[in-house]
């Protein structure tokens, strides 16, 4: 079964733009990249990795919501918190318990909050 984990945790402020990764010091950014890489790897033995993307930064996102017809626009994160969504995952797991082994291994997991929540299948219905 696909279960997929969100990744919540305190925005920092730091700025994860293209440009701002490109400028980025290569030798920093491989450090701080190291433990994600290895939970990469060391996932492969629980589950199969379906999907995976680091969002930008909160300042970056635009609430869509359409109200009698209407489409309208905020800038923003929906709900203004400290936490905010940073990537996801989806893997393919064995069962709920493969998938929250794998979301303790989530680097963030330490700092902020990975929620899982199996996917839906539709295949049935089409």
């Amino acid at each position: 079964m696909k279960y997929m984990m969100l990744l919540f945790d305190e925005w920092q402020g730091a700025d994860m733009s293209p440009e701002a990764m490109a400028e980025a010091d290569p030798h920093a950014l491989q450090e701080e990249m190291a433990p994600w890489i290895k939970f990469g790897e060391d996932a492969k033995a629980i589950g199969k990795e379906t999907s995976s993307e680091a969002l930008q930064g909160p300042g970056t996102a635009t609430v869509v919501s359409v109200r009698d017809g209407k489409t309208l626009t905020t800038d923003g994160p929906f709900i203004d918190t400290k936490e905010q969504i940073g990537g996801f995952y989806v893997f393919d797991c064995a069962n709920l318990d493969d998938a929250i082994k794998l979301a303790s291994m989530v680097p963030s997991a330490a700092t902020g909050h990975v929620e899982v929540r199996p996917v839906m299948d539709f295949s049935a219905y089409m």
